[in-house]
Formats: C-alpha cells, structure tokens, sequence
C-alpha cells in the first residue's frame, strides 16, 4: 500500500491547481416532495402491535 501511495509522489502535477473536494457544488438538495403516501389504516396493517393510531414498540430505556 505505501509503495502505491509513494508512486504517487512520482506524478508531474505542476499547472494543476490543488483541490479540497472532487466537486464544486455545495449544498445541492431536492425539493421535499412527498409522494407514494399511504393511509394510516395501511401503514398499520402490518403493525405488530398497536394501539388505535400507533405504532407499540417494547420498551428499551429504564429508569
């Protein structure tokens, strides 16, 4: 792996302006657009366990 990495030191990159990331796009995000939504009833319907419009999980934090 160093004989790799120091083959590297043997590269001409003179003219070749240093970069800190690969990209020069910055914060590039979707809109938020909810889609495929399914009712309540059907997201439930395979529910474990549930109490009218939860979901029930077991419990994991003790006091």
């Amino acid at each position: 792996m160093l004989d790799f990495v120091n083959k590297l030191n043997e590269l001409d990159t003179s003219g070749v302006e240093p970069l800190l990331h690969i990209s020069s796009n910055v914060n590039v995000l979707r809109e938020d657009i909810s889609a495929n939504e399914i009712s309540r009833e059907q997201a439930l319907s395979n529910a474990g366990l549930k109490d009218e419009s939860f979901f029930m999980v077991p419990k994991v934090i003790n006091k």
